[in-house]
């Protein structure tokens, strides 16, 4: 069994994808795309089943969750081109779809959800997921049987719903054709439904095989040999949704705090980045260059873009009547602002821009939906205001992904399980430790900016307004973009955190999992119980009941 844990491109930097929230959209889409490729047909109708008292509610359409179910739902990910028309195809093609709020009894994470899409054929596949954070998902549930994984590699499932075959006896039939990482079984949830019989999933057992490329035509040849001997064997794949699929080179990881890290480049004489990229080596099993090039040309760009296109590129956002244009506003008053100067307002301008969407210009989240661009927004400021090289842009990205990399090991950084401190309190620890390793900080000044950058935002909820102007997340967002270049030349003046980073990370995990489920992006506590607050949602509500 290969040992699962963050990484840098699947968990920290990613997925690459169309605005909206990691969590609420990519992931949502990302579950839909893996039911979509146990359907293996074309879609005729979808429905999505959300809780009644999870995130999803709260929230639904703010963050364009509904998009993201449909394009999955339709095999596409959430970096598709035509993703903002999904509404609008899927009329033109005549496929219904349909979001029903009822009781989830299939999970009772906050973050789950169920997709149920039929088939030209009547055939029906079912996938129930949680979303975890950062556009990462965990699965649940699949066409009825249970079944854990994250979308890291290609999925097998055969079933079984006699329970003919020994998954062991499977197994060796499959390994003998097709390499095979792990292997298990999963038991069925549901009776066969007599009236439809191609519905069925659910009954019997489930065999799955993680696998580290596509099935070849020889499994399928064993496979179809299978289905064709034995009664009620079919089976499906299920594709890999992340970048960097897990393969048996992976390696067990580097570090799990920074303590560790800061070691690790002492005794063998090298910088925090250079570690980080070591890591991220043995992550992916990808070589040196791979891993750098990655960074600059996927991320960097697509960073860059997010922070800088409305200023340089001929774009218009996405509006409605509820959107306020922030970066505007800074930008038209920057010359007359009597405080206005340098680094902090640079800052401020790019952060700003990646705030709004803009069809087509990605995001890339880092762990919340804009953090990659916010945190891209301050090294940029940084790196232009002293005229600083490229390359040393590049290792602020390594530091922040490998304190990434640590947030995700030892914490859930979302809004729905540790708040507010999840996104955009990681996110300043992130951006803090970067712009120390660019302005030359040693090792434990690096780590001294991240504890103290954290330090500053714990227990925060996460209570997004619907309908609120991107309040009170937009004000707390230029809150740690600027403080992170406090925090960082703070470090650099000598200050002493007195905690490590990883104790100040258990500290932030451990309150906010205790902070209330009315705090936890559910948009009924916090921020969103204000009288004027509770307005506005319903005027969202209703307004986007009838796009």
């Amino acid at each position: 069994m290969i040992e699962l844990y963050p990484e840098f491109y699947n968990d920290v930097f990613g997925p690459i994808m169309q605005p909206g929230s990691s969590s609420h959209m990519a992931a949502p889409c990302r579950a839909g795309y893996l039911c979509n490729s146990l359907l293996g047909e074309e879609v005729a109708e979808i429905l999505v089943e959300l809780d009644n008292d999870g995130s999803f509610k709260g929230t639904f359409g703010t963050m364009n969750e509904d998009l993201g179910m449909l394009n999955g739902a339709m095999g596409h990910l959430p970096d598709y081109k035509g993703f903002f028309q999904v509404k609008a195809n899927l009329k033109s093609q005549g496929i219904p779809y349909k979001f029903d709020f009822c009781t989830m009894k299939e999970s009772p994470h906050i973050n789950s959800l169920k997709f149920i899409i039929t088939g030209v054929s009547g055939k029906q596949a079912t996938l129930v997921a949680n979303s975890i954070g950062g556009g990462m998902i965990e699965t649940v549930w699949a066409n009825g049987y249970s079944f854990v994984g994250k979308g890291d590699t290609y999925v097998l499932c055969v079933f079984d719903r006699e329970r003919a075959l020994a998954t062991d006896v499977l197994a060796a039939k499959i390994s003998a054709v097709q390499p095979v990482l792990e292997c298990g079984m999963g038991e069925g949830q549901n009776k066969i439904d007599e009236q439809n019989p191609e519905k069925g999933y659910g009954i019997g057992v489930m065999h799955w095989f993680k696998i580290d490329c596509a099935l070849t035509e020889d499994a399928k040849a064993v496979l179809d040999g299978i289905a064709k001997e034995v009664s009620g064997i079919d089976y499906a794949v299920m594709k890999p949704i992340l970048p960097v699929p897990t393969t048996s080179t992976k390696k067990p990881q580097l570090y799990k705090d920074m303590v560790e890290w800061r070691r690790l480049a002492a005794e063998q004489g090298k910088t925090l980045p250079e570690v980080a990229i070591d890591y991220e080596m043995a992550a992916s099993g990808w070589d040196r260059e791979q891993v750098v090039a990655y960074m600059r040309d996927t991320i960097m760009p697509a960073m860059y873009r997010r922070t800088h296109a409305l200023y340089e590129e001929d774009v218009t956002p996405i509006t409605t009547p509820f959107t306020e244009l922030h970066y505007k506003k800074w930008h038209a008053a920057m010359p007359t602002l009597p405080l206005n100067m340098g680094v902090i307002s640079k800052s401020i301008q790019y952060v700003m821009a990646g705030q709004p969407p803009v069809e087509g210009v990605l995001n890339v989240p880092g762990p919340m939906g804009t953090g990659g661009g916010f945190i891209f927004g301050v090294l940029s400021a940084v790196q232009e205001t002293l005229d600083l090289p490229q390359e040393t842009l590049l290792r602020g990205l390594f530091v922040a992904a490998g304190v990434g990399a640590i947030c995700y090991t030892r914490s859930a950084p979302t809004g729905e399980v540790t708040g507010c401190t999840g996104e955009c309190g990681c996110c300043s620890a992130m951006a803090a430790a970067a712009v120390a390793e660019m302005l030359g900080g040693t090792p434990e000044q690096v780590e001294a900016a991240a504890s103290m950058a954290l330090q500053a935002s714990v227990g925060w909820p996460c209570d997004p307004i619907p309908g609120g102007k991107d309040m009170p997340c937009m004000a707390r967002v230029l809150f740690v973009a600027t403080m992170s270049i406090v925090y960082a030349q703070w470090a650099l003046a000598g200050q002493d955190p007195v905690l490590p980073f990883h104790e100040v990370l258990d500290v932030a995990d451990t309150i906010g999992r205790g902070l209330s489920g009315d705090l936890l992006c559910t948009a009924r506590g916090g921020h969103c119980a204000a009288p004027t607050a509770k307005k506005l949602a319903c005027s969202f509500r209703e307004w986007h009941s009838k796009q």
